[in-house]
């Protein structure tokens, strides 16, 4: 599975008013038959942003879908109108499953993203670690947990863990009850890394379909 995540960086002051046309587009999006969604970061240091992640089977789909965008009037207007409310281009990336998480009815209200950054020559050191510490964790009965890898990135390699929950207050549980592992994959990849660890918290504004 590949998702494509396109980030927006409201103007200050436009907030809200950027977050209400993209839940109305996700919206749309999703009654048109795509699986996209819509969250905004939380507790942020770089100020606001919001994140569409929409999902495909593989990159091929991704690409027919984004030559389509670009001959859609209705979708190049609303990139147009939104555009003159941020404070920074939209930007891109392309992420590629490497560990699904268990499926589940459980409704998904916060999510916990960290991105983990491999020396060149260590990307397969770095991924097995990560990819057994996902296993295990499923194994333990925390399925919300999943590892994906970014493709095509001019910034080098760069893996993702991703942990979802209800809300923040049962991501934090699960990362108080989980310390003692989390801090241990750390060190055992820290050895491995070009960069320290960046940790980011999102809010579901319009969830993904299952």
């Amino acid at each position: 599975m590949i998702t494509v995540r396109a980030r927006f960086y409201p103007t200050i002051g436009k907030e809200a008013e950027v977050r209400d046309f993209l839940a109305e587009w996700v919206k749309s999006a999703q009654a048109q038959g795509e699986k996209a969604g819509l969250a905004a970061r939380i507790f942020s240091s770089e100020g606001s942003a919001l994140i569409v992640p929409r999902r495909f089977d593989d990159v091929a789909a991704a690409d027919a879908r984004r030559r389509e965008n670009q001959a859609d009037r209705d979708w190049q207007g609303r990139v147009a109108k939104v555009n003159t409310m941020l404070r920074a281009p939209i930007l891109q990336s392309i992420e590629e499953t490497v560990v699904q998480p268990v499926p589940s009815d459980t409704e998904i209200g916060a999510v916990q993203r960290a991105f983990v950054y491999p020396a060149g020559d260590k990307v397969g050191a770095v991924r097995s670690i990560l990819e057994q510490f996902v296993r295990d964790a499923h194994a333990t009965g925390r399925g919300g947990l999943m590892l994906s890898q970014q493709v095509f990135s001019e910034t080098g390699p760069l893996l993702v863990l991703t942990a979802t929950d209800t809300d923040v207050a049962a991501l934090d549980q699960r990362r108080r009850e989980r310390a003692a592992t989390i801090q241990d994959m750390v060190q055992a990849i820290a050895p491995l890394v070009r960069a320290p660890i960046a940790v980011r918290l999102l809010q579901v504004v319009v969830p993904l379909p299952r």
